[in-house]
């Protein structure tokens, strides 16, 4: 759903106020954008699917183990997204974590206690492609609320939030913007993208697109829709389950307790993670696994760029 023209409009004072009332988060791209005084944290994953955690506790007494899950932790959030980001959470996070029994408890907690926030973006950065992946900087959907500045205000649409209709500029000044990002929007990919990288699995190609990646995994952390998580027990006869972020881009990330890998070698990884998000996700699911962010292709230290990786294969089935 874009916006509909029917929101409000609120002085930046009045919304700031407003976000201000609970414990507020902004991402990082939005406090980048926009310079809001709240704290950032680096991608809604964060909030909803923390680096490390505590899944349960353990240990031994009277010949026998005690095991004790522990509750799932969640108080109420504002997190305040851009309007890729809050996909993110509502295309691929629900999806892996809510969308199949049994759900994971905790995320589902703090999915239930948090109020997700769309902050449209008003221009396209170099890196940004969320038009090729069904997204729009303009777009509320999932979202709570959405808001979007502008030269007068803060243009307001959903609820806890009162404010004055749109003046005649204002509504100019919203459909010049309609405007710009129609012309500089990024066209989306091939209609078939996910069915032509399904069919290039077995090309050569494969290997010249993995030759500049350093599998170092930055990628991944950064990225808001990657999930694979990985648990490990820290302690012997006392101690806890924990659950960590890990990486398809590493080399233990398939390794069998057997020694046998599947995914021995770069290039068999770094087309994992392609196919991934652009095939076997939307085969399954209807939409694609990447939202277009951006960051993967902003912040590789190596500048490899997952767009012409998907290009070039694309065109090698064309």
């Amino acid at each position: 759903m874009r916006l509909s023209g029917n929101g409000v409009v609120v002085t930046r004072e009045a919304f700031l106020e407003w976000l201000s009332r609970g414990k507020t988060f902004v991402t990082e791209v939005v406090a980048r954008r926009f310079r809001l005084p709240f704290p950032a944290v680096p991608t809604p994953k964060t909030i909803l699917l923390p680096q490390r955690e505590a899944l349960y506790r353990f240990f031994w007494a009277k010949r026998t183990w005690n095991v004790h899950p522990l509750p799932p932790e969640g108080t109420p959030v504002l997190l305040l997204a851009a309007p890729c980001e809050v996909k993110a959470v509502t295309d691929v996070l629900d999806a892996v974590f809510l969308g199949n029994a049994p759900q994971d408890p905790h995320y589902a907690t703090r999915r239930k206690n948090l109020f997700l926030g769309a902050l449209g973006c008003t221009f396209f950065e170099a890196t940004c492609f969320c038009t090729r992946v069904g997204g729009h900087p303009l777009s509320r959907e999932g979202a709570d609320f959405f808001a979007l500045p502008l030269s007068s205000g803060v243009y307001f649409e959903g609820e806890g939030l009162s404010g004055r209709p749109l003046a005649s500029s204002e509504k100019e000044e919203l459909e010049a913007l309609v405007a710009d990002l129609g012309k500089t929007a990024p066209p989306p990919f091939p209609e078939k993208t996910p069915e032509y990288l399904y069919e290039a699995f077995g090309r050569d190609i494969w290997e010249d697109i993995a030759w500049g990646c350093l599998n170092c995994g930055a990628c991944t952390f950064l990225c808001p829709t990657c999930f694979c998580f990985d648990l490990a027990l820290e302690g012997r006869l006392r101690g806890a389950m924990i659950r960590t972020w890990d990486s398809c881009m590493f080399p233990k990330f398939t390794l069998h307790a057997s020694s046998h890998n599947p995914r021995s070698h770069p290039m068999q990884r770094v087309r994992q993670r392609i196919l991934h998000k652009f095939s076997y996700h939307p085969l399954r699911k209807g939409v694609f696994g990447c939202v277009g962010c951006g960051r993967c292709v902003a912040l590789c230290p190596v500048n490899w760029d997952i767009r012409e990786a998907v290009e070039r294969v694309v065109s090698c089935a064309l």
